[in-house]
């Protein structure tokens, strides 16, 4: 639930089922089935989510040392 204005409260309204299910391909593709590499793009059409959705996703992925970026907009598995 998130509070809004004067104690109201509002209930979340994110699908956090259906983004843990889109972590889950994304790490799938990368870790698991050696995908040599992913974009953004490639990320927002397959899984249909937003380009944001799909930055955030690269950005944890990032910080989290499972992907480097190999040249701009081309991120690359780490090697373990």
């Amino acid at each position: 639930m998130n509070e809004r204005g004067e104690g109201q409260v509002e209930p979340d309204r994110r699908d956090t089922a259906r983004r843990a299910e889109v972590v889950r391909t994304v790490l799938e593709e990368v870790v698991h089935n050696s995908v040599p590499f992913i974009t953004i793009e490639t990320i927002t059409k397959s899984l249909h989510v937003s380009t944001e959705a799909a930055t955030r996703i690269i950005e944890r992925l990032v910080s989290a040392g499972l992907l480097i970026e190999a040249r701009e907009g081309i991120w690359i598995r780490v090697s373990p």
